[in-house]
């Protein structure tokens, strides 16, 4: 009843959000009939979502999967890649496809291999993160007199900054060798709540700690996934009508607005991203922002559903038994 009662009012703050942002005119579906005079801009942007982020993304969660000796092959991966890009698209909060490529995975280990399969999925997802973080700090560096000549961009490169500095200090901190039984973070964790949880996390993380390529990798293919996005984003901006905003502005914007979106409130940050990026755009000196993010969301979940083919093709191989937030708690829990 609890679940039921968190999904339900997640569902009532997104379809808030969405209402205000249809009656303030903020939202407008009419915009997609933009595509029926650009046909190519909708091509290139799911040509670039098949054939390029889904594989980049693939391709770095099967990087971790291999560097902890996790036997997945390429091709499991790009299929169960697929089906968690389908359920981030049909299901809401914290029901994400993340769970269940981890159910998936987990399902064909040994007892002493899941957790590690498991917690591949919360790193990849990290990897992902910084590569926002990062991607939005070379924005600000290279670009500096440009944001800087904004006043209300102040405000998120400092934001971007921290997050920069901390993205450094957790790298540095998961690659340095601390001598046996002398690792100061364990002890810290120990003394924090949910303990257990915590130090599996922390450890998933340093056993990369001889994976330096992996990381430098990962991390890499994550900032070229979000530039391939930024591109898109640039792209339906002018498709807007707005041809004021500079490429780097938007390489600059586009990472903060979908840090916003990580937050797990809706299918594909409907609502939450909407907000954000009508905010950002606003900041910069432009409108339309929720429009644009709308634009891309949409076309971005109507290819996402394609993930479904394999799931129902393949249900008798890929079934799950229960509710995939019991298979988070389960595994938190062992």
């Amino acid at each position: 009843m609890k679940k039921l009662l968190i999904i339900l009012l997640k569902i009532g703050v997104v379809g808030s959000i969405l209402v205000y942002l249809i009656q303030s005119g903020r939202l407008n579906f009419e915009k997609l009939m933009l595509f029926r005079d650009a046909p190519e801009i909708l091509a290139l942007m799911v040509g670039v979502l098949v054939f390029a982020v889904v594989p980049m993304a693939t391709f770095r969660w099967w990087l971790l999967l291999r560097a902890i000796g996790v036997p997945v092959n390429p091709k499991q991966t790009f299929l169960l890649t697929w089906i968690g890009n389908f359920f981030n698209t049909t299901l809401p909060g914290a029901v994400t496809g993340d769970v269940v490529k981890g159910y998936y995975v987990i399902k064909a280990q040994h007892e002493e291999g899941r957790t590690r399969a498991f917690m591949t999925l919360l790193i990849d997802r990290f990897v992902g993160l910084f590569g926002l973080i990062v991607m939005a700090f070379l924005a600000l560096v290279f670009n500096l007199e440009l944001i800087l000549s904004h006043e209300s961009l102040h405000s998120p490169a400092w934001m971007i900054t921290v997050l920069f500095g901390g993205t450094v200090l957790f790298y540095a901190i998961a690659l340095f060798p601390f001598k046996e039984g002398r690792d100061p973070f364990v002890r810290l964790f120990q003394r924090l709540p949910a303990k257990k949880f915590s130090l599996k996390v922390y450890s998933a993380f340093k056993s990369y700690q001889h994976q330096k390529t992996t990381l430098t990798i990962t991390l890499l293919l994550s900032i070229g996934i979000h530039i391939l996005v930024a591109l898109i984003f640039f792209q339906v901006t002018r498709l807007m009508g707005i041809k004021e905003m500079e490429l780097a502005t938007q390489f600059f914007l586009m990472p903060i607005g979908l840090i916003t979106v990580a937050i797990p409130l809706a299918p594909g940050g409907i609502g939450i991203g909407h907000v954000a990026f009508e905010s950002l755009y606003q900041l910069a000196g432009f409108s339309g922002g929720a429009d644009i993010f709308n634009l891309f969301v949409i076309v971005q979940l109507g290819v996402y559903l394609l993930g479904g083919i394999p799931y129902f093709l393949y249900s008798s191989e890929y079934k799950i038994p229960k509710h995939p937030e019991e298979m988070l708690e389960d595994e938190v829990e062992n």
